[in-house]
């Protein structure tokens, strides 16, 4: 039986956190680069949305933890709603976060 995340220690949640984050920079980073680098105006909502993210999670240090949280919260909300989340041509409102997130991650 495994601890709730609370429980776990701060290596342990450092872990976790960024086996998740590496697991998006594979499904939403890569894609979501080449797709920036084909559709210069992509990068400047993609901008936009790391400035909110920076302020909504408190600052330019952003930790880990935080940004794999906030991103498994923004991934679960396009995938209940049913958006898709590899469509590049089209990118939604959770995709440019996502892509975002990448790009903030330490």
């Amino acid at each position: 039986m495994s601890a709730p995340f609370d429980e776990l220690t701060a290596g342990r949640r450092a872990w976790i956190a960024r086996a998740g984050l590496a697991e998006l920079a594979a499904t939403i980073g890569a894609p979501g680069r080449a797709a920036v680098a084909a559709r210069p105006d992509l990068l400047a909502r993609v901008d936009q949305h790391a400035a909110a993210i920076r302020e909504s999670l408190g600052g330019a240090l952003l930790d880990p933890v935080a940004l794999a949280g906030y991103s498994a919260a923004i991934r679960d909300a396009a995938r209940d709603a049913g958006e898709p989340l590899d469509d590049w041509s089209r990118p939604t409102w959770a995709m440019l976060r996502l892509l975002a997130v990448c790009c903030l991650v330490p």
